[in-house]
């Protein structure tokens, strides 16, 4: 009985995330318990679950998709890579940091890890909706890939590959991919999805006519390219530059994590936009230093270009908000070592990890009110008690008002009105919101899903499953 489909894709970044969450919420549009499912992501952009653990962010919208609560099932294995090695979650739990010749030895592990974790979900949902990572036909990697054709045959499911036309090249993705494919897993492909196209499909319809020459499996529809704000994963994410009341610059981090941190702002009438240099924070109102993966290597790497000398230059006269890793690096000390000192506050990196969702009191400015957000860190900060403490829980949430330096370990905290209105009326803003950020995803996931039942041949889709 088939009760599963994968999205695989020709690379990264042609489109599986979206096209996995859209097909999610058509299902659950359709009133079938559905829930999304990838063996192994490797990703620095991760949240903490209410119920524990933590899983890659892509697996939560996709959750969200479904109307279900995230699950550590759904994302078993999660690396995050950190300069040659990655960091490793297992079922939502930490298990240690591997180099990638030391990672490959645990691979049966993990596969038996992930296989538990599906049929445990295959036995709770009407269907289980697969994501791929990267590409299926990594001839290198094919013994030890467990997230792919392994994982679809394990799962019985049907298999789509999608493929970004908007780079060039896909008919030679799809036909390039298929063959490379093992013999016995060629069979559970049973189409391709054009995604990310741009123009006239008049001139694209003689292409899919022709590619039946070349390949038996059919092409099942074409998706138009699409400007949606949804969580995208951090290996493709730029956020669109825009003009606002607000300008806000967020560092370029080398080991950048959460960047779905900022979703919020893609719904305000701010300017956002990365910089990896410091002259491009000129103009910008707020300057933002965001989570990272590995603080004491990018602490090195705003030095030696030059952001700690702009940073300190613009001290008490913008506003400086570190989230996380960024919160860490504008303190005094990071295990020991000299940080930028534009917080006073010290940090301690060590072996335990926290890993909390929850809601926080608020305290002092924020006194009566209160703040959802997460924390996934090693780090412990404690300020020497001048700063002001906004939360009831000390140093997660800190502010100097004499240089307008904000600290936080609460990653989601500009998901927070309370929080952003604070801050505009910091920047004297005339912005005053009130805006319920898991609405508007919503909204935007019924309209990708209008879109893939438009595009998609769901006749052909539906019919491999059993529902």
């Amino acid at each position: 009985m088939k009760k599963a489909i994968m999205f695989c894709g020709t690379a990264s970044g042609v489109g599986k995330t979206i096209t996995t969450a859209g097909f999610c919420r058509y299902l659950s549009n359709k009133g079938l318990r559905v829930a999304p499912f990838k063996a192994q992501n490797m990703s620095l952009n991760s949240i903490a679950l209410p119920e524990g653990g933590e899983i890659s962010v892509a697996q939560a919208l996709q959750a969200f998709a479904c109307r279900v609560k995230p699950d550590v099932r759904m994302n078993p294995i999660l690396l995050k890579p950190d300069s040659g090695r990655s960091y490793i979650v297992r079922l939502g739990r930490p298990a240690g940091m591997y180099s990638y010749k030391d990672y490959y030895k645990l691979s049966a592990e993990n596969k038996k890890i992930a296989f538990e974790a599906f049929d445990s979900l295959k036995k709770k949902y009407d269907v289980v909706v697969l994501e791929g990572a990267g590409s299926p036909a990594e001839i290198n990697l094919y013994e030890h890939d467990f997230v792919n054709m392994s994982m679809a045959e394990h799962a019985n499911a049907v298999v789509y590959i999608v493929g970004d036309i908007d780079r060039g090249g896909v008919f030679a993705a799809f036909k390039g991919t298929i063959e490379l494919l093992h013999q016995r897993h060629k069979s559970l492909v049973k189409g391709f999805i054009i995604n990310k196209f741009r123009g006239s499909y008049e001139i694209l319809k003689p292409a899919i006519e022709m590619f039946k020459k070349y390949c038996s499996k059919p092409i099942v529809g074409v998706v138009p390219y699409l400007n949606l704000k949804l969580d995208e994963e951090d290996s493709v994410f730029e956020p669109i530059k825009k003009d606002g009341e607000v300008k806000i610059g967020v560092i370029r981090l080398p080991h950048m994590s959460n960047f779905n941190e900022f979703d919020v702002f893609e719904f305000l009438d701010v300017g956002f936009k990365f910089v990896r240099k410091p002259e491009e924070l000129d103009g910008c109102d707020l300057v933002i230093l965001p989570g990272s993966k590995n603080p004491l290597f990018d602490l090195e790497f705003l030095v030696q270009s030059g952001f700690d000398f702009y940073l300190k230059g613009i001290l008490g006269k913008k506003p400086i908000v570190g989230i996380c890793g960024g919160y860490q690096i504008l303190g005094k000390s990071i295990n020991g070592k000299k940080a930028l000192s534009m917080l006073d506050v010290e940090t301690e990196l060590l072996d335990d990890k926290v890993v909390v969702y929850k809601e926080y009191e608020g305290a002092s400015d924020f006194e009566g009110k209160h703040l959802i957000g997460y924390e996934i860190h090693h780090g412990r900060t404690r300020s020497n008690g001048k700063l002001k403490q906004l939360l009831k829980d000390v140093d997660l949430l800190v502010f100097d008002e004499n240089n307008i330096v904000i600290g936080t370990y609460l990653h989601g905290i500009f998901n927070n009105n309370e929080f952003l209105n604070w801050l505009f009326e910091l920047l004297s803003a005339d912005i005053r919101l009130d805006i319920d950020i898991f609405k508007k995803k919503d909204e935007q996931l019924d309209k990708l899903s209008k879109i893939i039942e438009q595009s998609l041949d769901l006749e052909i889709l539906l019919d491999g499953l059993d529902l």
